[in-house]
């Protein structure tokens, strides 16, 4: 039962993660700048090409997760890059901070299923 729940999240997340990272190029879906500092810090990120780059990481993690290939390598990157979106929602626009969160379980689930690739990093 739990290996059919976590290749149902593995291929949710997998997909998520190729629509936002498409998302990034194509922008069929708004970006939002929240105001202040963030909407500030966001402009950067887009005009600096550091979105893009996360983009890119986002779609080569989602279609890894998809082809369940090189999953602890894909966690490793949706991790760290949804823990970011999470922490920068959080301080700056955390009306926003749901689908950051979301992952961000959906990620660390994944990585609790699949601990015994992550043990070497866990160990002293």
């Amino acid at each position: 039962m739990t290996t059919i729940a976590f290749k149902i999240l593995r291929i949710l997340l997998g997909l998520f993660m190729v629509i936002i990272g498409l998302n990034k190029f194509l922008v069929f879906i708004p970006i939002p700048h929240p105001p202040g500092d963030g909407g500030e810090l966001m402009q950067i990120y887009i005009s600096s090409g550091f979105l893009k780059l996360i983009g890119v990481l986002e779609i080569l993690g989602g279609v890894a997760l998809l082809a369940n290939r090189f999953i602890p390598l894909a966690l490793t990157f949706i991790t760290a890059i949804m823990f970011n979106a999470a922490i920068f929602h959080g301080l700056h626009d955390p009306a926003g901070i749901g689908g950051a969160a979301v992952c961000l379980l959906m990620s660390l689930i994944l990585v609790f299923a699949n601990r015994k690739h992550f043990s070497g990093l866990l160990s002293p």
